[in-house]
């Protein structure tokens, strides 16, 4: 069942590049982040709730505070900042650079692009965190950088290194990466004061709010767009929101409950394959030997950081 879940959730997480390539094609990357900030935080907020009702049993004094002491009050200036900083340097840029890196570049190279993840997080950790950077995380980075580039379409014989044909959609996808991994990073220390569900709930909604102003002043929303949706796009979004921002978040904290995180994250080498299969089929996107050559060489990046890293920690 264990195994069967991993896929699942996989599957719905490989399913965002294709629906992101989809409502692009009328709405621009801020709104698709909007909408699915408010969808997807529609989405888990019964299980927020369920979740509190459940541990309502418990005293209002360890209610009110994590289990190392720390107090869970939205109103602490603490918590306020840490929110705002997942939801503005993670959140919407993570959405928004995926939404308009996938529209310039193609859903297949961001499904493999986004393998760098992991990379990046151990990266920024380092930063951030003060964790130590290792020569297998440098060495994974250069490798994954690599598979970018390659994946970019270069014309290799003359270095004409910019004018790769998705070079600027692969940097989007990129950024959004980094983005991803910030908020992965950060969200480490406001989880020694909230459940992760509320981490992602609270995360959601404030960053729609942030959302609301970028709306009114870069894509202003008319009900004449919204009614020019179509089918289409409302499934894309659904599939956003619904599936790989929301009922796949909360099956995978189910997992990481039943298994250890080494045992989990190796399901994220399905992330590529599921995600060029979902592309080729919902999208007719073409398998090239060039991607194949630049997944396997990003791929091979993160496989370094996650055995031979963990290994030597």
């Amino acid at each position: 069942m264990d195994v069967g879940l991993l896929i699942v959730v996989n599957a719905m997480w490989a399913a965002q590049y294709s629906a992101y390539k989809v409502a692009t094609e009328k709405m621009g990357p801020i709104t698709v982040g909007a909408w699915t900030f408010l969808m997807a935080g529609m989405v888990l907020l019964p299980f927020l709730l369920w979740e509190r009702r459940s541990s309502s049993a418990l005293p209002s004094s360890a209610a009110a505070t994590s289990p190392l002491g720390h107090s869970k009050s939205l109103a602490r200036r603490k918590n306020i900042i840490g929110f705002l900083a997942i939801g503005i340097g993670g959140l919407i840029p993570a959405s928004a650079f995926l939404a308009w890196g996938v529209d310039r570049s193609t859903a297949s190279n961001a499904a493999l692009i986004y393998l760098t993840v992991p990379i990046i997080t151990a990266v920024l950790a380092s930063i951030i965190v003060d964790e130590k950077m290792t020569l297998v995380r440098w060495g994974s980075l250069g490798i994954s950088v690599v598979g970018v580039l390659i994946l970019s379409d270069f014309n290799w014989r003359h270095l004409e290194l910019a004018s790769g044909k998705f070079l600027l959609g692969n940097c989007l996808v990129l950024v959004a990466c980094t983005c991803s991994a910030f908020y992965n990073v950060y969200s480490k220390e406001l989880l020694r004061r909230f459940a992760p569900l509320e981490v992602l709930v609270y995360g959601y909604f404030l960053a729609l709010m942030v959302s609301i102003p970028l709306l009114v002043w870069v894509e202003p929303l008319t009900a004449e767009a919204v009614r020019g949706y179509g089918m289409r796009v409302w499934v894309a979004l659904l599939i956003l929101s619904g599936l790989s921002w929301g009922l796949a978040m909360v099956l995978w904290m189910f997992l990481l409950k039943r298994l250890d995180v080494s045992q989990a994250s190796v399901s994220i080498y399905l992330l590529p394959f599921l995600g060029v299969l979902i592309s080729a089929v919902t999208l007719h996107e073409k398998i090239t030997p060039t991607m194949i050559l630049g997944g396997a060489v990003t791929l091979a990046g993160t496989i370094l950081i996650t055995t031979l890293d963990a290994t030597s920690a």
